[in-house]
C-alpha cells in the first residue's frame, strides 16, 4: 500500500495496480511500452478525477483524503456535513475535472506536436479514456457519481426516504444498462453493472430500516466509540455507550445494529433475560452468530416456538449438536414427534453417543408414549 502525505492525503491499495496493469496490458495489446502508457494515463487521470472532489471539499472547509482501489478511486471528505447543494458541487466536481481533461486533450489535437507520433498517440488515450468515464460515471447508478448526484438530489426533495428511491431507480438503471451491454457483446462492462445492480437492490433492502436519526453525527460518533470501547475489551463502557445510542435514535439502523451489540454484550456480563428481550425484536435482522444466540436464549427463555422456528438456520450456519438438541427437546414440548426424532437423529451425526440421559429429560414427556418415539428409543437400544 502506497502512502502519499499531504494535505489531500493519497492512498493507493495494492489491487488498484492489479486491475490497472490488467486494464492497461489488454487495452494496450500486450505491449510493455503500450501497459506503461496505458497505466499512467489512467492513474493520471484517476487523480485528476479525485482531485476535482477533495479541492472541492477542500473549499468547504472539509478534510478529504483520496483512496485508489480495485476498480477506481474513491474521496472521503471528513468533516462537517455539507449543505446539500454543496454536496452536489463536490460530487459533480470529479466529472466536471475529468470532462475538462477531455477537453484539454481534444484541444491540443490542434497543434501539430499533440496530434502525430508517440505524443499524438497518448494525447489520444487521455481523450478517450476521460470521455468515456466522464459519460459513465455520470450514469444515475450507485457507486457512480451520477447516483451520488441522484441521491443527493432524492434526499433533499423526500429526507431519508430519498435514499432509498435512488436505490431502486439506480438498480433499474443498472440493469437496463447491463442488458444492453451484453447485448452488444460487451460483457466485461455488461458485468459490473450487472454488478451494480445486485448491490443497489441489496442496498435498498438493507435501507429499509434507516431512519432520520442515522444521519446525526451525534449519534453516529458515539456509535464508533462504543464500538472502539468493545474492541478495546471495555464492554461496560461500551455497553453504556449503546445504550445512549439506542436513546439518541429510537429506531433505525444504528439503533438496530446497538441493539444487537448491546444484548451480545449482556449475554457475556451474564443478563441473558436482557440480551433476549435486546435481541429477539431483530431476529430477521440478526447476523448468523447473532441468531444461534438468540437461539440458545429463547430455548432458556422457554419460547420453544421461536426455537423451533430459527433452528434450521442456525444448524445450516453452525452446525452443532447443542443446536440440534435444543430444537429436538423444543420440538418435543409442543409436539412434533417426526421433527424431535429427526433433530435427534441429526445431533447423533454431530458427536453426541448417549441419549439416555438427554431423553429423560420431562421435555420429551408430550411424546414419550407416541408410538414412532417409542420406535426410536427401541432402536437406539438394540
Amino acid at each position: 500500500m502506497i502512502r502519499i502525505p499531504g494535505k489531500i492525503p493519497i492512498i493507493i491499495h495494492p489491487t488498484f495496480w492489479i486491475f490497472a496493469v490488467l486494464l492497461s496490458f489488454l487495452a494496450s495489446g500486450g505491449s510493455l511500452i503500450g501497459t506503461l502508457i496505458w497505466l499512467g494515463v489512467i492513474v493520471f487521470s484517476l487523480l485528476f478525477h479525485e482531485f476535482g472532489h477533495a479541492l472541492t471539499s477542500l473549499s468547504f472547509g472539509q478534510k478529504p483524503r483520496i483512496e485508489l482501489v480495485a476498480l477506481g478511486g474513491i474521496t472521503y471528505p471528513e468533516g462537517p456535513k455539507l449543505s446539500y447543494p454543496k454536496e452536489f458541487l463536490v460530487v459533480f466536481a470529479g466529472p466536471f475535472a475529468g470532462f475538462l481533461l477531455f477537453l484539454i486533450a481534444a484541444f491540443l489535437e490542434r497543434i501539430p506536436f499533440f496530434a502525430t507520433g508517440l505524443v499524438g498517440g497518448i494525447r489520444a488515450i487521455f481523450e478517450m479514456i476521460n470521455f468515456f468515464w466522464t459519460i459513465v460515471n455520470l450514469v444515475p447508478v450507485l457507486p457512480l457519481d451520477g447516483g451520488q448526484l441522484l441521491r443527493i438530489v432524492f434526499e433533499a426533495i423526500f429526507g431519508i426516504k430519498g435514499l432509498r428511491y435512488s436505490l431502486m431507480v439506480g438498480a433499474i438503471i443498472a440493469l437496463l444498462v447491463s442488458l444492453t451491454f451484453f447485448l452488444i457483446q460487451q460483457f466485461l462492462v455488461g458485468a459490473i453493472f450487472f454488478l451494480f445492480a445486485f448491490q443497489s437492490f441489496d442496498l435498498w433492502r438493507k435501507s429499509r430500516s434507516m431512519a432520520e436519526p442515522d444521519r446525526d453525527e451525534t449519534v453516529k460518533k458515539d456509535f464508533e466509540m462504543a464500538e472502539d470501547y468493545l474492541r478495546m475489551g471495555k464492554k461496560e463502557e461500551a455497553a453504556n455507550l449503546f445504550e445512549k445510542v439506542r436513546e439518541e435514535s429510537h429506531k433505525g439502523l444504528l439503533y438496530n445494529a446497538a441493539s444487537q451489540y448491546l444484548g451480545m454484550i449482556k449475554a457475556d456480563l451474564g443478563d441473558p433475560k436482557g440480551a433476549y428481550l435486546l435481541l429477539l425484536p431483530l431476529k430477521k435482522e440478526l447476523p448468523p452468530d447473532l441468531l444461534v444466540l438468540l437461539h440458545r436464549l429463547a430455548f432458556e427463555e422457554k419460547n420453544y416456538p421461536l426455537v423451533v422456528e430459527i433452528g434450521g438456520v442456525c444448524f445450516q450456519e453452525y452446525p452443532s449438536k447443542e443446536v440440534a438438541l435444543q430444537t429436538a427437546e423444543a420440538c418435543a414440548v409442543l409436539g412434533k414427534v417426526t421433527e424431535a426424532i429427526g433433530w435427534l437423529e441429526t445431533a447423533i451425526d454431530e458427536g453426541v453417543e448417549n441419549l439416555t440421559p438427554i431423553l429423560s429429560s420431562k421435555l420429551f414427556d408430550p411424546i414419550r408414549q407416541h408410538p414412532d418415539f417409542q420406535e426410536f428409543i427401541k432402536a437406539l437400544k438394540s
